[in-house]
């Protein structure tokens, strides 16, 4: 393998070593912190509706964790337990993390749906979705290397 190819390489990540171990944990680092936003927008969205109404703080807390404990569950996977060294092991952990994270939330909405009563829909969907959206927003804030493109 000639130099070039060596530093090409390590840019994209999958070099072996401790460089790519660094580079996970600041990674998991900003998801973690995302997370703790979410989590805290959340709290502070149900807190000033139940100044309106109960139901509706509780189903837009509801809404809140249906989107945190899937996407912690994919970020936990994908950054904290993968052990996976070669690109394709990489790829397909992060495809079957993808696909359980989509499964786990089609199984909470599901059980949400069937056992809480009464129920917002609204204040849920419009809390999923702002999470979604702030998600998005803070991963390109907080991870700068985006912000170079």
């Amino acid at each position: 393998m000639s130099q070039d190819q060596g530093k090409r390489i390590e840019s994209t990540g999958l070099a072996s070593g401790s460089g790519r171990d660094k580079q996970r944990k600041r990674f998991a680092m900003v998801c973690f912190r995302v997370l703790l936003l979410q989590l805290l927008i959340t709290s502070l969205l149900a807190l000033a509706l139940m100044f309106r109404d109960f139901v509706t703080a509780y189903s837009a807390f509801i809404g809140g964790l249906l989107y945190l404990l899937p996407t912690g569950w994919f970020s936990l996977r994908v950054l904290i337990k993968n052990t996976a060294r070669s690109p394709r092991e990489i790829l397909a952990n992060i495809y079957m993390s993808e696909t359980g994270k989509v499964f786990l939330a089609v199984a909470l909405f599901t059980l949400v749906f069937m056992l809480v009563e009464p129920l917002n829909a609204a204040a849920l969907f419009v809390t999923y979705i702002l999470l979604q959206i702030t998600g998005w927003y803070l991963q390109l804030k907080l991870n700068h290397r985006f912000l170079k493109l």
